[in-house]
């Protein structure tokens, strides 16, 4: 795994202050960053799939509208979602819900099996188009969090999308596993609960991690060391709601950090050629010595004889 062919951006802010697609993606571009999430509007306006395809040549991931509890919105979304899979986009990223924890917490017990149904119902139809889903864990909030926001409901939401996706849909089990996964955001990771920490969101989902995003810098070698260790093959994107001037030296900033970490795994393999060198240079000299004492012993020799 290239590390360095995985980072890239996400434009989190709105028009006003980071323009239209086109001109994120301009941005992206200039950076030659080679992975780039963008927001879909609610709305579905500045959203011509088409001409963001063809404008940015890298490896583009849409963030699609979280869909409603009552699926009001299931129809908008799904066909947004297949016109981005018509244009070989092959992953996108949607919150866990658009669900109220509080609501769900003080509906009855059917109204909140009819809620998560709802949920799993909406990955599953969105899966199913055979296009890679990576569902968001969300934020935890003192005010009023949304369903997804701690690892509990995340598994839930994953496991029984996938169990829809074959039962439903008559996906195997491989595949439901290919195309549910999770979009891992750092910064929504309660770090005050031990339960809620990066390295148990990496050990619980391992594989099914899709895709990791993070805007806390300081938070990123923690990140690294686990990407690394497990060899995640996945896009890790700097996620970034700064006006597109100052977009460039954040990724840069992204850019020296990865760099660095890669780097560090090159003087492991000078250290183990230049032992290998210093073996063959023993060996040599081992012979020299030899040599040099048959020689010795033979000039010995022949002037006895002499």
């Amino acid at each position: 795994m290239n590390l360095m062919d995985k980072i890239g951006i996400s434009y989190k802010a709105g028009y006003l202050v980071q323009g239209n697609q086109l001109e994120r993606c301009k941005t992206s571009t200039s950076l030659k960053v080679n992975n780039t999430e963008l927001q879909i509007r609610t709305d579905g306006k500045d959203s011509d799939i088409s001409s963001i395809s063809k404008s940015y040549k890298g490896n583009i991931i849409f963030h699609v509208p979280a869909i409603n509890p009552d699926l009001s919105n299931l129809k908008f979304v799904n066909e947004l979602v297949k016109k981005i899979k018509d244009n070989n986009v092959k992953l996108i990223s949607i919150n866990a819900s658009n669900l109220s924890s509080d609501l769900f917490e003080w509906s009855t017990l059917d109204e909140q099996k009819k809620y998560f149904l709802n949920i799993v119902t909406s990955v599953a139809t969105l899966a199913s188009n055979k296009i890679e889903v990576a569902i968001e864990n969300l934020k935890l909030s003192d005010a009023n969090s949304m369903f997804g926001s701690n690892i509990t409901q995340i598994t839930d939401i994953i496991v029984y999308s996938r169990r829809l996706l074959i039962r439903d849909f008559g996906f195997e089990e491989e595949e439901a596993e290919k195309y549910i996964g999770l979009s891992l955001n750092i910064d929504n990771i309660d770090l005050g609960d031990e339960s809620e920490s990066i390295l148990n969101y990496f050990e619980v989902f391992n594989k099914s991690i899709k895709l990791v995003k993070i805007s806390n810098l300081e938070k990123l070698e923690l990140v690294l060391d686990y990407i690394v260790d497990k060899n995640y093959n996945v896009p890790l994107l700097l996620q970034t709601s700064s006006e597109l001037e100052e977009v460039k030296n954040e990724y840069l900033k992204l850019v020296s950090i990865v760099s660095k970490r890669c780097s560090e795994s090159v003087p492991s393999l000078e250290i183990k050629e230049n032992n290998e060198n210093k073996g063959f240079s023993n060996i040599i000299i081992i012979t020299m010595i030899i040599l040099t004492i048959v020689i010795v012993g033979l000039m010995f020799f022949i002037k006895i004889k002499i």
